[in-house]
């Protein structure tokens, strides 16, 4: 099938996807949000703002920070006790550690320095640069969040805390409650319904699809099952990739790093390859809407 006719859908919201779509655009391809999932503050806010507290205080040595979500859920929650994440992190004098780039541009713009940044964008990547030590960790994540870097840590010697900083729930979230992350700036992508994508079964169209975290597999997998729509499943990163897996899709193909960039290259890989694709039952014409 000519490339022109295998759209990307990226399971994200579309002011989330801009940059991605703008990387896949270079390469030619043309991109589509599909939101499945969202993020909202969890329901024990006060736990956060207890720990923000302590964080002030001087009681962690080290803040660790896995993605920009948490940047903005700790601020929303520092913000309505009437301060910011940054004066928080200042006043304590906590070291910080983000996961990836764009974790660690996220703490920049919210103006807070950042000590730590490992060249491989991952929870292994952190653990492998991380200095062993004795001392209090912080570290909030999202309610899905695995285990492994809070172990990692605690392996190293870290007392850590680990503190539900948001949660992942299928989209749309609470308008109140809702973590809206980082608003990317320029042209978003169209948004496309669940109901189309039976439009390109009919069609033929065979999608590459960017699951952009293993919650967004679990999200599709619910909505679609099992059946008539083929697809290029691609994977953000090596935690979704074993998420498809689990499922028994296998990945056309993995980013090597999770960058706008990076997932383009990712994308152009699967198709390049003619991975064999995954069927799943196409929702009906008039089935539900993103």
């Amino acid at each position: 099938m000519a490339r022109d006719r295998q759209p990307v859908l990226v399971l994200r919201h579309p002011e989330r996807a801009v940059r991605i779509a703008e990387a896949l655009g270079a390469l030619g391809l043309a991109s589509f949000a599909l939101p499945l999932t969202d993020s909202e503050l969890p329901a024990d806010v006060d736990a956060v703002g207890a720990e923000l507290h302590l964080l002030g205080s001087g009681r962690y040595r080290w803040l660790t920070i896995t993605s920009a979500n948490t940047v903005t859920a700790l601020g929303m929650v520092a913000a309505s006790q009437g301060t910011s994440l940054a004066r928080v992190v200042r006043a304590g004098g906590s070291l910080v550690a983000a996961v990836g780039s764009a974790t660690a541009r996220s703490l920049a713009e919210a103006g807070i320095a950042v000590d730590l940044v490992p060249q491989d964008a991952s929870s292994a990547g952190l653990l492998a640069e991380f200095p062993r030590g004795r001392d209090a960790v912080l570290l909030p994540q999202a309610d899905l969040a695995p285990d492994d870097l809070r172990a990692g840590l605690a392996a190293l010697g870290w007392t850590v805390q680990r503190v539900e900083a948001y949660r992942t729930v299928p989209y749309p979230a609470e308008p109140e409650r809702r973590v809206a992350g980082v608003v990317e700036q320029g042209t978003p992508p169209p948004l496309i319904a669940l109901r189309e994508l039976a439009t390109m079964a009919a069609d033929g169209v065979q999608p590459a699809i960017v699951f952009t975290a293993p919650s967004t597999v679990r999200q599709f997998h619910e909505k679609l099952g099992e059946g008539s729509l083929a697809f290029f499943p691609v994977a953000i990163g090596r935690a979704t990739a074993t998420a498809l897996r689990e499922q028994g899709w296998e990945p056309g193909a993995t980013a090597a790093d999770p960058t706008p960039l990076g997932i383009a290259r990712a994308v152009d890989e699967a198709l390049s390859r003619g991975s064999a694709v995954t069927r799943v039952p196409a929702p009906p014409l008039n089935g539900d809407q993103p």
